[in-house]
């Protein structure tokens, strides 16, 4: 889906509204309850999240209030980018807009700090943007075991990376 839209997307929205729409898109390749989880949930490790993935350990969800739609959770999703954007934009200034939304989707589902410690922020900063691409790829693992769904994100990250 992102590829027929993305040469539009890039054109026609700001690049917020683009990474909204990625990360929407992912979420919804995911299958993900048609791509919003209304209520809190519980994925991966334990972690409790809504929404598009807002992390509620980290980002808090005392002022969410579910089930919660669509709007609300695109809302709650553009404000949590925020700070993702930041990170990016402060370790990694002059990526392309492709690399630069892959490198957000990264933090936004990993974290900062995993992103700023990354084998893909050590590639860019070398110059060596095809094993940044490459390096996406490392982190499908989580609790010590390879996660389908973490593998076709990654794979997702380093395709629009390389575009």
């Amino acid at each position: 889906v992102l590829d027929i839209h993305s040469q539009y997307l890039v054109e026609c929205l700001n690049l917020h509204e683009f990474l909204v729409h990625y990360l929407y898109l992912l979420s919804s390749s995911f299958q993900i309850s048609q791509g919003i989880i209304q209520f809190m949930g519980h994925i991966g490790l334990g972690l409790k999240t809504i929404g598009y993935g807002h992390a509620c350990k980290w980002q808090g969800c005392d002022h969410i209030h579910p089930p919660i739609s669509e709007a609300e959770g695109t809302k709650i999703m553009m404000e949590d980018l925020v700070q993702f954007e930041k990170c990016v934009e402060q370790s990694a200034p002059g990526l392309n807009d492709n690399q630069y939304a892959a490198c957000v989707d990264f933090a936004f589902n990993m974290g900062c700090g995993a992103f700023g410690g990354s084998d893909i922020l050590a590639n860019i900063k070398a110059n060596n943007l095809q094993a940044a691409a490459n390096s996406f790829l490392k982190y499908n693992v989580a609790g010590g075991q390879v996660i389908e769904g973490l593998t076709v994100r990654r794979q997702k990250d380093k395709d629009l990376f390389l575009r």
